[in-house]
This record gives C-alpha cells, sequence and structure tokens, in this order.
C-alpha cells in the first residue's frame, strides 16, 4: 500500500456514470492523473460530455478558470481496457452497478490486476464492504469510499471499513478524502446505508406514509421540507438542530416531548431489517444516549453565538433561493 495519501498520484475510476464522471472531475481538478473505464466507447462518450459540463458549471462559478479545466481534462484519459485503465494506479474509485454479484465480479478483477498494496474503494450507496471484498484474494486493501452526489460539489464521504479491511486501508482512504477537500465520516462499525442514506429512508418511508394517507401531496412535501428543515439541516445535523429547538435543548427535543416515536415504528426503514426489535424502552435508552454525546459535545459553548450564526446563514441561503 501506498504510505501516506500525499503518495497518490494517479487513481482509476472504474465506472463512468453518475457518481463515477463526478469522481472523475475531482481526481483531476486536484491535479492527480485519472483514467476512467466503462464498457462501451458510447458510455465513455457520455461520461466525457458530463465532465466538459460540470466543469463549465465550476468555471461559471469561479472555481476554475479556463486553463485550470484544460489542464485538469488534459489528465483524464478513457478506456474500455480494465486492464490498461488499471495499470500503474494508486488508488481504485469503483462505481459499478449496486448488485453483489456484479460487485464481486468487479472486485475479483480488481484483486487480479492490481498490486496488492493498491487501496480499493468502492462508491456503494447502501451495501457492506464485508461482502463485497469475499470475492478478494487481499481483502485488506478493500474499503468503501460513499459519497453524496456530486462528489465534486458535495463534501461528504463515508468511509466503511468491511470486517477484513485492514486500519491502515481506513486511515488512507480517510486521509486521501480530506486531500481532495472532502469531509470524511468514519463509521465506526458496518450497516447497510451506511450513515447518510440510512437516515435518508428514514425520511423517504414517513414521506411515503404522509402522501399514502392523505395527509399531504408529493408537492407539498418537498415544498414543506425545503423551506422548513431543510434549511436548517444545511447548515447542521439533526441533533444540533435539535438542542436549539427549545429552551430544554435535545432532552426536551428527544425524550420528554416523546418524539421519539418513530423509534418505536414497528415497520422497518429498508436498511434496518436486521436491526434489534424497536421498544419504547430502547427508544428512550438511546435517545438519552444522543443527549449525553450532544451535551458533552456542546460543553463550554456560547448558545447564543451558535443561534446568531444560525440565523445570520439562515438569511443567506433565503437570499441565495429568492435570487433565483
Amino acid at each position: 500500500m501506498v504510505k501516506a495519501a500525499s503518495d497518490i498520484t494517479k487513481v482509476a475510476c472504474v465506472g463512468g456514470g453518475t457518481v463515477g464522471f463526478s469522481w472523475a472531475v475531482l481526481f483531476a481538478q486536484h491535479r492527480l492523473q485519472v483514467n476512467i473505464f466503462d464498457i462501451s466507447h458510447e458510455a465513455l462518450d457520455w461520461t466525457m460530455r458530463e465532465i466538459r459540463s460540470a466543469y463549465a458549471t465550476l468555471v461559471e462559478a469561479g472555481v476554475m478558470t479556463d486553463e485550470e479545466v484544460t489542464a485538469a481534462q488534459n489528465r483524464i484519459k478513457t478506456t474500455t481496457d480494465l486492464a490498461l485503465a488499471l495499470k500503474d494506479v494508486d488508488f481504485v474509485q469503483e462505481s459499478g452497478p449496486e448488485r453483489y454479484r456484479i460487485k464481486r465480479e468487479i472486485y475479483r478483477e480488481l484483486d487480479r490486476l492490481t498490486p496488492a498494496e493498491v487501496v480499493l474503494a468502492s462508491s456503494t450507496s447502501a451495501m457492506l464492504m464485508t461482502e463485497i471484498q469475499k470475492a478478494t484474494t487481499h481483502p485488506e486493501r478493500c474499503v468503501v469510499a460513499h459519497p453524496y452526489n456530486p462528489p465534486h460539489i458535495v463534501p461528504s464521504v463515508e468511509i466503511v471499513g468491511g470486517e477484513m479491511t485492514s486500519t491502515e486501508t481506513v486511515a488512507l482512504a480517510r486521509d486521501f478524502m480530506a486531500r481532495l477537500g472532502r469531509v470524511p465520516v468514519v463509521a465506526r462499525k458496518e450497516c447497510r446505508g451506511h450513515i447518510v442514506n440510512h437516515m435518508q429512508a428514514a425520511i423517504y418511508r414517513e414521506a411515503l406514509w404522509l402522501v399514502g394517507n392523505g395527509v399531504a401531496t408529493v408537492e407539498e412535501i418537498d415544498l414543506a421540507f425545503r423551506t422548513g428543515p431543510g434549511l436548517r439541516l444545511a447548515l447542521m445535523g439533526p441533533f444540533a438542530v435539535g438542542m436549539l429547538t427549545s429552551p430544554g435543548g435535545l432532552q426536551d427535543t428527544m425524550v420528554d416531548r416523546k418524539l421519539d416515536h418513530s423509534l418505536e415504528d414497528d415497520i422497518p426503514s429498508r436498511v434496518e431489517r436486521e436491526a434489534p426489535p424497536r421498544t419504547p424502552e430502547l427508544a428512550r435508552e438511546w435517545a438519552r444516549m444522543c443527549v449525553a454525546q450532544m451535551e458533552a459535545e456542546l460543553a463550554g459553548a456560547d448558545m447564543e453565538r451558535i443561534k446568531k450564526w444560525r440565523d445570520t446563514k439562515l438569511l443567506q441561503i433565503l437570499d441565495v433561493i429568492a435570487s433565483e
């Protein structure tokens, strides 16, 4: 394995679709040589059109200059030959179809065609690396690096190791993503859906319930969410939002008001079917755990200053939305 994230100079994007092309934009923007593999020239033609469009947007936004874009595009090569795409690379970012059978086939080939020190990272949004890495002879170098689309713009990247992933691989993937200006979050254990999609699945489940029971239409739900909680969640996570929701903080929001009802729901989300049974007692135990962690994180913090920061940023976001 390369010794440090700074040693990575050449990467392969295996799959140039919606996520893969965006990774390529990011890698090349950060002066890395990039090989993109896909199964057909038609697919790669689409990939390059999307890359050019993405760079044009970055120029319009003032993030890159025309000269920087030209240099970045010159660092990108495409091929339908997997062995050629993997030649001399230090890091592989796989963004293939979300099917275990296909992932294992891809990883079996990646494992065969690359030296044991090359990290094999997957963009999978919900699958377990433990199941994918079983197809390899060097499972210790396999890790999930799941972005929130599009990765060349949205900074969040979830780093998740499988049962056989080494701590060195997790650390290297984390450091590499940080080098690219991303915000890597390392999951402490595996679960289907990782962190973000696990939470997002719950939102979709509740939205389906609201539509199905005639409470609101999809248009009304989207409108209520983006002009309400969506604004706050753009600035801070759900627990920090809860701390500022009422004078009693998270204790009041999650426990005293009994807003933990969703944890008592007997319909598990699609990514959580293996979870322990939900009970009111377990919900309250988890809520108390969250309260304790949040209070420890904010111990000594000036809550009034945080509220002022939040309100200032909310007004700025609303100005941006109103300007469109």
